[in-house]
């Protein structure tokens, strides 16, 4: 495995209330997302509103680490789109064109793909849709303008599909393919001054600054965050591979398992939500695959909501383990218990899943200068 980091799946159950809605129907209606699951008609959360959410709640947790990265139109007329913009950043630079990948199109059908190392499934709804309707109005604003003395009395009337459940959704981190992107471009680098330009279209220059590597002259030192390297090959044609640091890829993949693990920041129609996993298993796999979603579903027994499906779950040969032990992770709640059989099977721990995983975390920074400060003291 890549810089001993191991692949990683997460499957979770939230509770979500109508967090993707859909299109107007009937011209009032505010409709949510469905789809036939069995023969029921389940709400779900698209897979972008996922990455959205996710998304938002690194940036809220750190906004410095987790900018988001700039974005350009492509394209003319009708064929006008909106991307991300790899001309200001890269995957060095950016955790989010890292983390979610990013396609940025060239002249004619050409395009610079990169396919996303975290992949994320639609979050399904476990309990079938109902038809649940409600009505709204806008009392408090016909209300204040009465107030203002005007005679008005439409409460603007409207309705909202909704739909309370369980929802499951996954995640699974490709580690090889995180920190690493290659561009195939038609000309080698650069170099100007402490500049190296990279020339991706007749239209489109990329400037990235750092410092060559003085043990490799197709190498260009990106600070402490990453490299970039080339090599020609024999249709003249250059490689161009942008490489993150360990350090940084450890960071970012550690922090994408926080998030999910404590919970996403989510908005919908004005109403806040939480994203917070009421059931979560985590394991290190041998192929990134979200091998843990197709069995686990919930059920109810004697008033109580359990999860099923986790022992079906962990006789998958993909998972890793550290010697006899599965290096799997399980966390369940008082609304939504596992059999402690299959608890007992796996790491309660999160701290040591992390360790795992490869992803043990080092002193912070903080820590790091307080030590060395302490150190440089004279004894007293």
């Amino acid at each position: 495995m890549s810089n001993n980091i191991k692949n990683v799946t997460v499957t979770i159950i939230f509770e979500g209330s109508a967090l993707n809605r859909d299109e107007k129907i009937g011209g009032n209606i505010l409709s949510i997302k469905k789809l036939n699951v069995n023969g029921e008609v389940r709400s779900f959360i698209g897979k972008p509103a996922i990455r959205h959410y996710l998304f938002q709640t690194l940036v809220k947790k750190d906004s410095q680490t987790w900018q988001p990265a700039p974005v350009t139109e492509r394209g003319s007329g009708d064929k006008k789109t909106l991307q991300l913009d790899i001309t200001r950043a890269d995957i060095v630079t950016s955790p989010e064109l890292d983390v979610f990948g990013y396609m940025f199109t060239i002249e004619g059908e050409r395009s610079l793909t990169r396919k996303a190392p975290l992949g994320i499934t639609k979050a399904i709804s476990l309990a079938s849709y109902e038809a649940d309707l409600a009505f709204y109005a806008n009392h408090d604003l016909v209300m204040r303008r009465r107030e203002e003395g005007y005679s008005e009395t439409m409460p603007g009337l409207y309705n909202k599909e909704e739909h309370i459940s369980f929802y499951k959704v996954s995640f699974t981190i490709d580690i090889d393919m995180m920190g690493k992107d290659v561009w195939i471009l038609d000309q080698a680098p650069q170099r100007q001054g402490n500049r190296l330009v990279l020339t991706i279209s007749s239209n489109d220059q990329k400037e990235l600054h750092g410092n060559p590597d003085p043990n490799n002259p197709n190498r260009w030192n990106l600070d402490d965050k990453g490299t970039v390297e080339w090599t020609t090959n024999l249709h003249n044609k250059c490689k161009v591979t942008f490489q993150v640091a360990p350090q940084v890829k450890k960071e970012r993949t550690r922090a994408i398992l926080e998030a999910i693990k404590n919970g996403l920041y989510a908005q919908s129609s004005g109403e806040a939500n939480a994203i917070v996993p009421l059931f979560l298993i985590a394991g290190a796999v041998k192929v990134p695959s979200p091998i843990f979603h197709p069995y686990i579903d919930v059920r109810k027994e004697d008033g109580q909501w359990k999860v099923i499906g986790v022992g079906d779950a962990l006789k998958n040969s993909w998972l890793e383990k550290d010697g006899d032990q599965l290096i799997v992770y399980i966390q369940d709640c008082d609304r939504l218990k596992v059999d402690n059989h299959w608890k007992g099977q796996a790491l309660t721990d999160w701290t040591e899943f992390l360790k795992k995983l490869g992803l043990g975390g080092k002193k912070s920074n903080r820590k790091i200068k307080k030590l060395r400060r302490k150190a440089r003291r004279p004894d007293r």
